[in-house]
Order: structure tokens, then sequence, then C-alpha cells
């Protein structure tokens, strides 16, 4: 345990101590490690004819190895500079090496010593100690070490002569023994010594230091000190002052000495400084002065600033020195000078806000008001002040409770400053809204002294926030409540029948064809409309109803507590609602069409329920309107399929999966082909090649649908150029317009554009239109694309002609140039008495009268080629001829139609040679 001990450090050992035997040992250790290497070696030597090789050269070659890497080691040291904690573990190190080290030397001597010649055991053991004595004197800095040495090194050598019997080695033994006591006893009054030169040195270096640091002190405390120190003779000479004198003023030390100091004085400040210096020095009792005057600084600008200063006595009472310093009290000037300027603001803000300042004093109970406190209240008794009584009297009941909880929380000592709103009765008897904000001053035991504080007159603000309110949760036209709150309304409905377990109903309508109405009355008249039907809506509602106006010409009903009868009432009211009325004189016809939903039938939550009822009324507008649709989950498929429709089509035009097919046109008179349909295709990633069918909803979409036209004229330009580039003829390509194309009035533009970025004549193509963007409000916008395009070359084809609701006044009105024959009339023409033929042949002979071209869509046999032929048809298409191509395959298939047409019987009628000639 002793050894253990011994390898620690000595606890409270200063760090000076520590770092000078670290600074010792860093030079001795590599030297004692060269001796004990040169030892071991002549020793090695000594007794190499004596004992087996493993002894006299295998053992001191691992000593010379092990020593010359610790000496290598701390030769490396020298070049660092250790932290304390380092140092303390590499004196650690060295100890555990002086145990290890020194117990291999001494069992290799004692080894050495016991298999050797008897005449060479005393030089062996003179070796031996003599190695230990110089590691001790190496490592005299580290006594603890110094003395393992000796006792794991030295001592066993020596007490193996102690005890060999021979009184010559006896005698050596002891001669040993006392020469260790000698050294050990050395060591100790050397370290002692040491300790005592280090511990003066330390002392002395620390009282230096404190020295330097209060000289410092003193310095950075007169120099960073923000006050200037200053002293002065008695008669008020100036004999010292600060550094800071110069930042500040700009002036030297010296230009500030005796009375040149009053140089930096402001003018209008001087002559009173001066005679209140004078009459301080000129006092018998020699009182503090304190000044306070306007100082220039260096930037010619002038601060305020505080001078003090006191006298220095000496035994008789006459004034040695004067002791002062000044203070930049500029900013503190200026907060003063703020706060009196921001005091008589408030006085004059009190009087034109007509706040009401008060002065509640708690001992008394009684409040003093302002003046003016009978004009603002009519209470003329109130100018005198009031007591706290008479103040809570005309406080209104419902406030009452909320005030004195207030008040309570003043005394409780859980607030001192409060803002607190309430209303009062004003001389009048009505109610004013008040917001009182106050602050209590407490006395030393923190009960309430005194409480001051001001009285505003918030009514006006209260009544337009009512008024805000009621804008923000009712429409501002009808006065209905808007939809914010009627989703409010709704949850609250559906909470209460979740307590009771009723049904609630929600109907949602609006005002079939509303645009109309306000596209051919104005306005005006559409307004007066909805402020109508919100009336018959809010007359018809039976109790517990809810109305609301959504938005635009939409609204919402709520029904609570639903029953069987409740559908009857329902038909009831929009019966009334869509009673006739007559605006600005002329008679309105106003139909609504409703969706309903039921809760918890039709959905879960307010949001499901309402967008459950959303879904019946798209269905039924989009079925005729007029109609009254409930929710059924079919619904819901098909907004999913919708949706779906949408997703996949943006997704495709995102990731450019739109591509046109061309399916030829052939000329019935030539057998020639005439040119091409371009057809929308997709790409689906896992179903393949999808027909336009498959995203149906998306052409219904504003958006989408300009996306995918514009997207397949791209496509098609390009493709244009490319057989150009190759040689193709291939005649005009026909593109289909949709009605949302023409809505935005630039359709024409758009394709002409294009046409002209790609170096093409507008000549090669041909716009299919349906008869549906002839009707309706865009007819206009129609007409003037058409012609656009026409000027520019373009041909007109109306599609499907015959299956919708064009007039034929349309063929005057528009520029047509073709009519395309719907398939399903061309699919009948087998027999020549069918209905079907009867209308193929009208529309072709109405077309020739008009000099109009026809293409009849779907032929797909002989039959249905040889009918149109005899009744004079100019082109077909279909599968008769091909299906729709990709574009690499279009260049090929007219290259290799002449041979192709040679399977088919054209056989023109007189009409269609005298029109094939005409062309010619």
């Amino acid at each position: 345990m002793k050894i253990l001990e011994s390898l620690r450090e000595p606890e409270g050992q200063s760090e000076a101590l520590l770092r000078e035997q670290y600074l010792s040992l860093r030079q001795q250790i590599p030297l004692m490690y060269l001796l004990m290497t040169i030892n071991a070696a002549f020793l090695a030597a000594v007794a190499s004819r004596d004992v087996a090789p493993m002894l006299s050269i295998g053992v001191p070659a691992a000593l010379i190895l092990v020593t010359s890497l610790r000496a290598l080691v701390w030769v490396t040291r020298r070049r660092s500079d250790p932290s304390i904690e380092t140092i303390r573990r590499r004196l650690r190190g060295t100890k555990l090496a002086a145990v290890v080290l020194s117990m291999l030397f001494g069992a290799w001597g004692l080894l050495l010593f016991a298999q050797a010649d008897p005449l060479r055991g005393s030089s062996i053991a003179l070796y031996v100690f003599v190695g230990a004595i110089g590691c001790c004197y190496c490592l005299q800095a580290l006594p603890s070490a110094a003395r393992l040495v000796m006792l794991f090194g030295a001592a066993p050598v020596t007490l193996r002569l102690l005890l060999s019997g021979d009184w010559y080695l006896v005698g050596t033994g002891l001669t040993f023994l006392l020469a260790a006591a000698v050294i050990l006893r050395t060591l100790a009054t050397n370290r002692s010594a040491f300790s005592e030169v280090l511990r003066s040195r330390s002392e002395m270096s620390d009282l230096l230091h404190a020295l330097e640091q209060s000289q410092e002190h003193y310095r950075y405390s007169v120099n960073l000190n923000p006050q200037i120190p200053w002293t002065s003779d008695p008669d008020g000479s100036i004999c010292d002052i600060g550094m800071r004198w110069t930042v500040l003023t700009g002036m030297s030390i010296e230009d500030g000495m005796g009375s040149g100091w009053i140089r930096a004085v402001h003018p209008d400040d001087l002559e009173r400084v001066l005679d209140q210096w004078r009459a301080v020095l000129e006092s018998e009792d020699h009182p503090m002065a304190d000044l306070r005057y306007r100082l220039r600084r260096a930037d010619g600008h002038y601060c305020w600033v505080r001078a003090r200063s006191y006298p220095r006595h000496d035994a008789a009472g006459r004034v040695v020195k004067w002791y002062g310093n000044l203070e930049d009290i500029d900013d503190q000037v200026a907060a003063e000078t703020a706060l009196r300027d921001s005091e008589e603001r408030y006085r004059l803000a009190s009087r034109a806000t007509n706040d009401l300042i008060w002065d509640w004093c708690h001992g008394t109970d009684h409040i003093d008001w302002a003046d003016s406190a009978d004009s603002i209240y009519g209470h003329v008794e109130a100018a005198e002040g009031t007591t706290v009584g008479w103040w809570r009297r005309h406080i209104h009941p419902e406030d009452v409770a909320s005030v004195d909880a207030m008040t309570a929380q003043v005394y409780g000592g859980e607030c001192d400053s409060w803002s607190h709103e309430f209303r009062f009765r004003s001389g009048d008897g009505s109610y004013v809204h008040l917001l009182s904000r106050g602050y209590v001053l407490r006395g030393e035991d923190g009960r309430p002294r005194r409480s001051i504080g001001a009285l505003q007159d918030v009514t006006q603000s209260r009544r337009a926030e009512g008024e805000l309110r009621r804008a923000a949760y009712h429409d501002v036209l009808t006065d209905l409540p808007n939809r914010a709150y009627f989703a409010v309304q709704l949850e609250k409905t559906l909470d209460r029948a979740r307590e009771h377990e009723t049904r609630v109903g929600v109907v949602v309508f609006d005002v079939d064809n509303f645009k109309a109405i306000n596209d051919s009355l104005g306005h005006g008249a559409g307004d007066a409309v909805l402020r109508a039907v919100a009336q018959r809506l809010s007359d018809g509602l039976t109790e517990g109803a809810f109305a609301a106006r959504l938005g635009g010409d939409e609204f919402a009903i709520i029904l609570p507590d639903l029953d069987d009868g409740t559908p009857v009432l329902i038909k009831d009211l929009l019966e009334a609602v869509a009673r006739p009325m007559t605006v600005d004189e002329s008679v309105v016809e106003v139909g609504v069409s409703a969706g309903a939903a039921i809760w918890p039938n039709d959905g879960a939550n307010a949001e499901a329920i309402l967008k459950s009822a959303d879904l019946a009324l798209y269905t039924a507008k989009a079925r005729s309107g007029g109609d009254v649709e409930s929710f059924h989950p079919e619904l819901r498929h098909a907004v999913e399929t919708r949706n779906s429709m949408l997703r996949e089509a943006r997704d495709a035009l995102g990731d450019e999966r739109i591509i046109p097919f061309y399916q030829p046109k052939v000329c019935l008179g030539t057998g020639a082909i005439v040119g091409f349909e371009a057809l929308l295709r997709w790409h689906h990633r896992e179903r393949g090649l999808q027909p336009p069918g498959t995203i149906l909803a998306a052409f219904e979409d504003s958006a989408l649908s300009t996306q995918l036209t514009d997207r397949m004229l791209d496509r098609v330009l390009r493709d244009m150029a490319d057989w150009q580039e190759r040689g193709y003829e291939t005649g005009r390509i026909a593109i289909n317009g949709s009605p949302v194309d023409f809505r935005r009035d630039d359709f024409a533009e758009r394709i002409l554009s294009r046409f002209h970025a790609h170096g093409l004549p507008p000549t090669l193509l041909e716009l299919e239109v349906t008869e549906s963007v002839f009707l309706g409000r865009i007819a206009d916008t129609v007409e003037r694309a058409l012609r656009t395009l026409a000027q520019e070359g373009v041909t007109i084809a109306l599609d499907d002609f015959g299956t919708g609701y064009a007039s034929l006044t349309h063929l005057q009105q528009f520029p047509v140039d073709v009519l395309k024959i719907d398939r399903s009339f061309v699919s009948r023409l087998d027999s020549a008495n069918s209905a079907d033929f009867a209308i193929v042949h009208g529309i072709i002979d109405i077309a020739q009268r008009m000099d109009i071209r026809t293409v009849a869509e779907g032929v797909e046999n002989e039959a249905q080629l040889d009918r149109l032929c005899e009744l004079g048809c100019d082109i077909a298409q279909g599968f008769l001829f091909g299906r729709a191509l990709d574009s690499s395959r279009v260049g090929p298939f007219v290259q290799g139609w002449p041979q192709a047409r040679t399977a088919y019987c054209f056989h023109p009628s007189e009409a269609s040679r005298a029109r094939v000639s005409g062309q010619r």
C-alpha cells in the first residue's frame, strides 16, 4: 500500500512546484536512461563468461530497448508545453516506469550475482548499486521515484550481500546500506530546499502580479470610468484631471488645468456656474459643490454634465484640496425633458380624447374625478367626487361580478395594474361601454393605499365591432348568414343531434340560369333576384331551420330533427322560392336545382355532409335542372371517377404522354388521300395507349382543355414540319376545338402564332368544331375566331352535324367549309329506305346546294362506301381505309396508298364529279 501511495502526488502541491519538477526531469531523465544503458552494457560484458546467453545478451538487450524508447519519449516532450493535468499524469508514469525498470534491473543483477563466479560477484553488485545511485541522482527532482529505484533496484542485491555469510560480502553490503542512507537523506534535504526556493519564488511572483493588477485596476478605473475625476487647489484652480477629459471635450489635460476648463462651458451657463462655484469656495462651512451645466464636446456639440466636489481639511480645518468628478448626464436630462413633454402630452391627450381621470383613495373609499365627468356620463353630482358604492350601483348588473373580481385581485396583491371593460349607466339611463385602466400604489404593509387611472368611453368602438362581427357572419346583399356562419351553425346542430340521437338534413340549391339573368337584365336585376330568393327562403323556414347564402347564387338550409314529413316541406319551400317574380317591370322565371343529404347516413361530419349535398346538387344540375336530387353513394363514385380523369390528364400533360394519332380521309371522287384527322391519344403507365374518352372530364375543365389543345397543336405542327421535310403530301390536318378553347377569345391567335413559329402555312389546317360552340354567350367570340382563321386559309369543319341543336342559319352565319356526318348515321346506311339514309341524303343535299363539302365518319364496309358514293358524299374516313396511325407510320401509309386504293371501288355521283372537276 505504501508503494502505491508513493505513486500518488501529495495533496496541496502547488502547480509551480509541479512545473519546476517536470522541467528538471525533462532534462535529467534522458541522461538517466543513458546511464542505465551504459551500465547494462558493461554489466553484460562482465558476466558474459559465467552465465547463459539469455541473461548476458537477451535481458540486457531488452532493458536497453525499453530505456532507449523511454529516453526518446522524454526527448520529444521537450518541444511541448503540457497542462498541469498532463504533467501530473506524466509524473505518475515516471514513477511507474521507475518501479518496473528498477525491478527488472535489480532482478537481473540478482540473477547474475547468483550464477557468476564468486570472484566477480562483488563487481556485479557494485555495478548494480552504482546504476541505482546514478538513477537516484537523475531523479532527485522527484524523490519518491528515486526512493523506489533504490528500493527495487539496489535493495535486492544489497540484501543478498548481507545474507551471503561471507564477511567480505557482508561488509560490502553494509557499505552499500550506509551509502544508500546517506543518498536518501541528501535527496530529502535537496527536495526541501528545492521546494522552499520554489515557494519563495512563487510568493514573490504572486506579490508582483498582485501589485501590477492593483496598479492596472486603478489605471483602468480612472481611464474607463464614465465619470472624470479631478482635483483643485483651495482657491478652485484645477491641478489634476482624468484622461477622459480629452475624450469628452477634445481639449488636452494641460489646457483644462487652472481655469482653462471654463472655455468648454456653454456661454449661457458660464456666469451661473462661476457664481455657484465661487459661493462654495467662499463659504465658511465649505459645503459640497453640485453643479449642472452644458459642456462642449469634442464634436462641437454641447452635452449636459454634473460636477460634484468634496473638500479635504487639515488638522486646523482649512481646505487642503477639493476632490470632485464630472459626469455626463446628457441622456438623463433628455429623459427628464421627454418625461415632462410626455406628461404634458398626456394632459393634452386626456382633454382631447375626453378620457376621465380618476383618483381612488382606499382609506376613505372616495373617488375624485376630472371636471368633465358630468359632460361624458351626464351625472352632475359626480363632478365633486363620489363614493365607491355610488360608482358600483351604476355598473350594469351583469358586469358587477367581474368588476368585484378585479377589485379583489387588487386587494389580494395579485396585480398592481389592470385593464378592464364594463358597462356603466349614464345620466339618461342608457349604458355606455367603459374601458378602465389603473395602477395601484401600496403601503409598506403591501395593502392598497391609492389607485389612479383613466376611463375611456368605447361605446362606439363596441358598436362598430358588433357591426363588423355581423358583417363577418352575414351576407351584405341578402342579410342572410354567410358560409362561415353556416359552417359554425352546422357544427353546433350536429353536436346537438349526436347528443339527442336525431337526424339532420342539409339542402344546397342554386338559381338555374342565373348568369343568363345577369347577362340579359343586368347585375342589378340579378341582385334583386337574389334578395327576393333570400326573403322567400327566410319566410318559408320552419322553426329551428337555418338558411344561409354560401356565395354567388348558391344557398343552403339546415333542417334539424329530421322526420318523415321533411321532404314535403323541402319541396314546398323550394317551390315557393322558385315562383316567378317581377324585376324592373319584367317577369323573371326563377328555377332552382337542389341537392339534399342526411346526417349521419350521408356523412360523418359537417364537411362530409355538405360535400354530399354539393354532389347531389351537381348531379341535379347536370341531369336537367329544376329538380331536387338526394345523395346516394353512386354520386361519390362519379365524382371520384371525374377527379381521377383530371388527375390522369394532368400527369399525362406533365410527362409528355399526350400524342396525336392520324386517321386518313379519302376523296370519294378520286380515291386520293386529301388529309388526316388528328385524334388525341395518351399513354397510361400500366394500361398503355388510351383513347380520349378515358380523360373525358379534362375536356370540360377550362385549364386542362386549353392545355390539351395547345399540346396537340404543338405535336401536330412538329409532325407536319417533319412530313414536309421528308416530302410527304399529307393534305390538310384536322384538329378538334372545344367550346372551352373559345372562351379565352384568343384561340385563333394561339393557332396562327404557332403556325408562323414553325414556318408552316395555315392552309394546311382544318379546324373541327361541334355545333355546341355556336350556342350560348360565346357565339360572338366563336364567330370572330372562325372568321380570323378562315381569312388565313384555315378550313372550318362542323363535326357531328345533325346530332346537336344547331340551326341551319348557323351555316350562313359562320364560315363553315365542311360538314361531317356523324358515324351514328353512317353505320345504318345498309337500307335505302331507312331514316338514317334520308338524313344522310338530306345533309349531303343541303351541303351541295350551299357549296359545302361533306365528310362521312365511321365508314367500315364496302356497302356504306357504295351508299355514300351514290349520295354524292365528298370525303370518307373510317376503319375501312385504315385505323388511326402514329406519326411515324403516316409517311409510309401515304407512299403506299396509290397501290392500296385499287382495292376499293370509288364511283362518284354526277354531283361529286362536277364538284371534283370544279376543284381541279
